[in-house]
Order: C-alpha cells, then structure tokens, then sequence
C-alpha cells in the first residue's frame, strides 16, 4: 500500500541520465531506477529523492534542475564490490503551492523511515529540510539535526524566501523534535552574532570552518551522532562548487565534502541525508554536479561499511573505566570499537546513561585528569 502511495507522487528519472552508462559497471545498472514501473521499496536499504522544487529559494533560480544532473554524475561512476540494495525513486512532482510540495516530501520521507530504509534526497533548495522535520515529528521521534552551512538560515522574515529562514522556524517551532541541533562549516562573516549566542545558549553546537580546518577528524563523532544530515552546497567553496547563486570564496574543499559524506554513510544511526542548492545553469564543466555525484558514491559506500557498534556487546566493543581523581565524578565509562575503532563515552542524564559519540582526544584527556568538554556539554543538554 505504502508503495501505491509513494508512486503518485513521484515521476520517472529521465533515461538521459543514464545514457552512456550501459555497461555492468556502472553503478546505475546495480540499483532499481524508476523508469516504466515504479520500484518496489519493501527491505530496500537506501532510495533516492530528487527534488525539482525551487520556490522556497528565489535568488537561486535554477536549482529546480539540479538532481538530474547529480544523477548524471552519480550514474557515471563505476561500481564498488558492494551488493547494492537501492533504488531511485525519481523526481517528487511539485505541488500546486510550495506547502505541497513540502507536504508530499514530508509523505515520502516518513514512508521510508518506517520501512528502515535510508532516504537520500539530491537537488531542489535546502528549505527542504523543514518538511524532513516534519516526518520526524510525526513519527514522534527525537533527533540530532547536523547542518552544515556556511551561513545560519535564520533570517526573521520569509521575504527572501524560506531557504533563508528554515533553520530559525526548525529551532523555534519543533524544539520537541530537535533535541540536539549542531551546525558545521560555518563562516563567521556570514552569521549574526546573536545566533551563534543562541546556539550557545540552547547548549547545541556550533563549528567554524576555520575549526574543522584546523581539525578534521574532530569532526567525526559529531556526525556520528546526528539522524539527519542537511547539507547546504554553500558551505562548499566556490572554486569547488560553482554551481550555486550564493557561492563564498572560502568554503570546505570537495575533498573534505566527500570525507563527510563518507563519515555520514557509515554511522549507524543516521537514517536521512539531504544535499541542497545545486544550479546547474552556473555549473562550469559539471565540476559541482560531478562533485555531488562524487559524494553519493561514498555516502552509499560507507553505508556498506557500517559496523553494528550500537549493539555495544562485548564482542563489539572494548569497554574501559577512567577514575577522576579529585572530582565529584568518580569514573567515566568509554567504548571503544573493535573494528572500527570509533568511541563512545557515557553521559549521564535525567532519563538515564546516553552513550555519546566521542574520539580517542576525549578519552586521553580523562586519562590525564581532565573531564572532556563534550562530555560536560553533552552533561548539560541530556539533563
């Protein structure tokens, strides 16, 4: 039934994405892609979403076309060794009003997070993370949204578009839904100094670019612990990404981009991923779209790398106790994962002990005396 559903709102990907790309090899003859039937999505693992919808962007006229031709890059890389569980679901037909349109994705998004499958949704404007929420909450779940963004999306009005206000009416209207927000790649220039107080204020939080610069792999156990992963094409830099009316010279390289997506995939409990604001009328040489396409890749080949860490067994994981000498703290408990070599620490709360995504800084800082900052901000927000 949920598959009758899904298939009036969606219409089929064009075959001139796939052109070219005939041989076995290529990864878009290893997925099901809606062409003359609508795909079945019961047990698959991801489904891919293309948006066409533009409106809650005005100043980026043009991002309508941007997931056909991230599908063109996508299609045209090569397979991995992986069995591929997949399938592209086409493009979600705008509706009358953009409210529709964000109606039918908030449908399509809570479908597949009841089924356990793994939406990934490419093209259209990063407004489109409000109707995410939107699943989110109707299914009564509590999540960790991870943006990243090289600005906050929090102006007061919605003259200029929802693309520039939906993170403020997330934070504001669904604070049930969020209980954590956490904000990479910003640029300080670009941001109101209230908002990064507020960020601060609400105990979510907040990296600069400069910050994940300076350490990269900090960044890792962030990712870790988000659901949803909205990524704003602007947080990348114009050089590398072209292909967006709101490009900044200094941004994350395509690189890095990648490296997040790859950090994305093979997190266990991120279960949505969304990349925004690609236009390709401002593409030179498909060099944005071949970057996009690039980053599915390896958001879908970390995905066929995940690890089951979460069941914290002790076949999974190696446990270890660290005394705090001179505290009101006696210990903290860290996990360490035997294959993948991710940690977790445990922070406790009024509704018991979460096991926080940490790195191996944080554990070495407890060895030492100290108790990791992570550890008390995560203290705070869990109380």
């Amino acid at each position: 039934m949920a598959n009758v559903s899904l298939s009036l709102f969606f219409d089929p990907v064009s075959p001139e994405t796939w052109e070219g790309f005939e041989h076995f090899s290529f990864i878009n003859q290893r997925i099901k892609i809606y062409k003359d039937h609508f795909p079945d999505i019961s047990g698959v693992d991801i489904a891919i979403i293309g948006l066409v919808e533009e409106r809650g962007h005005p100043d980026n006229e043009g991002a309508h076309s941007g997931a056909d031709a991230i599908r063109r890059a996508f299609y045209g890389l090569r397979a991995s060794h992986v069995k591929y569980n997949m399938v592209d679901l086409g493009n979600l037909r705008p509706g009358d009003s953009l409210e529709d349109s964000y109606l039918r994705l908030k449908e399509a998004i809570r479908v597949l997070l009841e089924n356990g499958t793994l939406p990934i949704v490419i093209g259209g404007t990063h407004d489109h993370t409000l109707p995410i929420i939107w699943a989110y909450e109707e299914l009564g779940k509590k999540i960790t949204l991870l943006n990243i963004d090289s600005k906050s999306d929090t102006e007061p009005s919605t003259q200029s578009g929802m693309a520039n206000h939906h993170i403020g009416r997330i934070l504001t209207r669904h604070k049930e839904t969020i209980s954590k927000y956490i904000h990479l790649g910003y640029q300080t220039y670009l941001m109101d100094e209230n908002i990064l107080a507020a960020i601060d204020q609400h105990h979510h939080f907040k990296m600069r670019l400069g910050e994940i610069r300076e350490e990269f792999k900090g960044i890792e156990p962030l990712i870790r612990s988000a659901d949803f992963l909205s990524f704003d094409l602007s947080a990348v830099r114009m050089s590398e990404a072209p292909a967006n009316a709101t490009a900044f010279p200094f941004g994350l390289t395509g690189e890095e981009a990648c490296q997040i997506s790859w950090y994305a995939g093979c997190s266990p409990k991120l279960n949505c991923f969304g990349i925004f604001e690609l236009n390709p009328g401002l593409d030179y040489r498909e060099t944005t779209s071949l970057m996009i396409g690039t980053m599915v890749w390896y958001l879908i080949e970390g995905f066929y790398h995940r690890a089951d860490d979460l069941s914290f067994s002790p076949n999974v994981v190696v446990k270890h106790h660290v005394m705090i000498p001179g505290t009101s703290k006696e210990e903290i408990v860290f996990y360490k994962s035997i294959s993948t070599g991710n940690w977790w620490m445990e922070v406790p709360g009024t509704s018991g002990t979460e096991k926080v995504p940490c790195s191996e800084e944080d554990y070495f800082h407890c060895l030492s005396g100290e108790i990791p900052s992570r550890w008390l901000n995560h203290s705070i927000n869990i109380s």
